[in-house]
């Protein structure tokens, strides 16, 4: 998260990034030495476990220190997608089928595409308890949505502001693979370019929108987050990821998003300190 914490410290005056491995101690001794009005929160992987990511916010919010983004229950929910699946069904947002094939098989608590590759999509059940084997965490398997596929930043207060971007498949990649995620050296990476200028009509995009926006709703969000959305045959926006810490590197993920809708990055963040404080 080096560059991401750079990227964010570059917009504003007199911060300080301030890394940690993620000890509670070592924490709590870190905002008694820096006192800070506001910290912008990038730990997803405290102690290099993801699961302990809502565990961070849960210490500011006991200490009553100011953060961005969301808070801790929110960050817990969204660590598991069928809790986060039953909550957004609950509140009447779409998300893929059960029982259906092709299937999909992903590790139900991790995130950033972990264990995402073209084996992963089942024509059947044999296929898809050999792809549960393969997993040493739960498995979630739920409809492979076979449509568009398109990443939806949101920030806010509310969700008032809204990009759409979209993966564009080639070669018969059919998925986000991990490699297409993070080497951009690969194939899978190459054959999945997220574009924001492809063709989406007014109607398409006011679904999409307010898919996301719900799923913001439902998961509690605030301040930003990413959501990842395919159409099925009829057209209807399904929710396959809500990423409530979303990266935040320069040029990529939410950089890139809020700046193809035409705010500057340094608004951006000054922004979301703001709205930290007015919480």
């Amino acid at each position: 998260m080096t560059a991401a914490a750079e990227n964010v410290a570059s917009a504003l005056e007199n911060a300080i990034v301030a890394g940690v491995r993620g000890e509670p101690r070592e924490i709590l001794d870190c905002l008694a030495a820096h006192q800070p009005d506001v910290v912008f929160n990038l730990c997803e992987a405290p102690l290099g476990r993801p699961a302990l990511e809502p565990h961070v916010t849960a210490l500011f919010e006991w200490t009553g220190i100011k953060f961005t983004g969301s808070g801790s229950e929110t960050l817990a929910l969204c660590r598991r997608k069928d809790r986060m699946n039953a909550v957004l069904q609950a509140h009447g947002v779409p998300v893929p089928r059960t029982g259906v094939f092709p299937a999909i098989v992903k590790p139900v608590d991790e995130d950033g595409s972990a264990h995402i590759d073209a084996a992963v999509i089942c024509e059947d059940a044999a296929a898809v308890r050999a792809a549960t084997a393969r997993l040493a965490s739960p498995a979630l398997v739920q409809e492979f949505v076979d449509g568009r596929e398109f990443a939806v930043s949101l920030w806010g207060q509310g969700a008032e502001h809204v990009s759409i971007g979209e993966t564009l498949f080639r070669n018969g990649l059919r998925l986000i693979t991990y490699a297409a995620k993070w080497e951009p050296e690969s194939a899978d990476f190459i054959d999945s370019p997220l574009d924001y200028r492809t063709d989406i009509d007014a109607r398409l995009r006011a679904a999409i929108a307010d898919t996301a926006r719900n799923a913001w709703r439902a998961a509690g969000a605030a301040g930003y987050l990413r959501i990842d959305l395919r159409c099925n045959a009829e057209g209807t926006p399904l929710v396959l990821d809500v990423n409530p810490n979303p990266e935040l590197g320069p040029e990529v993920g939410i950089c890139r998003a809020v700046q193809e809708a035409g705010w500057s990055w340094r608004t951006f963040v000054r922004q979301q300190v703001e709205w930290a404080r007015d919480r």
